[in-house]
């Protein structure tokens, strides 16, 4: 039988603190990793695996939907769409045809997050990572709104470390590099993939 009220009882405070310092997210993932059985491990890993963009892939976000984890399939699902409307917001700058860069189906962004078209028009680009990241936070807490003592809860739990770990290792001038090379991936992300 599964623990979740010892574990989630015991996981300290996270806040959307973009500064923080000393937080170490293999830490904190090692610490609850030991507590976890062999199965809720394995979503761990699934999450793990799936924050490193160079595995995202049509198949990639095929599989994680066919998990009985809920939260697996809403958060990437919402990971998918975000990419996605990256890429059409991109395209549109660029007079491109975002259709050769996305993956699944292709929902307008502007009706699905409207509120991402003001966050992609931010001419900051520290900035507009930062509101990216919030709006990925926000969302991260809808997903287990009436959920209480479950692993959905630890793995939103952890997706927000993840966020929390990327800004506690940065500072605005290497902020701004980092970003930079990310648009630079974003373009790039669905390039020759085969979605079929």
């Amino acid at each position: 039988m599964n623990n979740y009220h010892y574990i989630i009882a015991g996981l300290p405070e996270l806040m959307p603190d973009f500064h923080a310092e000393g937080f170490s997210y293999k830490n904190l993932e090692l610490a609850i990793r030991e507590q976890l059985s062999a199965h809720d491990r394995r979503l761990v890993d699934w999450l793990d695996f799936g924050t490193d963009t160079t595995h995202l892939s049509g198949h990639f976000y095929r599989a994680v939907s066919r998990q009985k984890s809920g939260f697996l399939k809403c958060y990437f699902d919402m990971d998918r769409k975000m990419r996605n409307a990256q890429v059409e917001f991109l395209s549109e700058k660029e007079g491109r045809d975002s259709g050769k860069y996305t993956v699944g189906e292709t929902e307008s962004y502007k009706e699905e997050f409207p509120e991402l078209q003001a966050i992609f028009q931010c001419g900051d680009l520290f900035e507009r990572e930062h509101r990216l990241d919030m709006f990925r936070w926000e969302r991260i807490t809808g997903m287990t709104l009436f959920h209480y003592f479950d692993m959905d809860v630890i793995l939103a739990f952890l997706a927000k470390g993840l966020i929390v770990d990327r800004w506690s290792r940065l500072d605005k001038e290497r902020g701004t590099q980092l970003f930079r090379q990310y648009v630079d991936e974003v373009r790039g992300t669905f390039k020759g993939v085969d979605f079929h």
